[in-house]
């Protein structure tokens, strides 16, 4: 998870990613499989993740 720099519009502005993608990647699951996610937060803002 990191702040990436993205412009539009002609205006540069950080944008939260994960793995530089926005929106993160999907995981795909089936019930009673089994996740270990780690997670590391290089950004300067609190993120969840859901």
């Amino acid at each position: 998870v990191q702040a990436t720099p993205v412009k539009r519009l002609c205006i540069t502005h950080e944008v939260v990613t994960v793995n530089g993608q926005y929106p993160g990647p999907m995981l795909e699951v089936r019930n009673g499989d089994t996740l270990i996610i780690t997670a590391i937060n290089k950004s300067k803002y609190n993120v969840t993740l859901h």
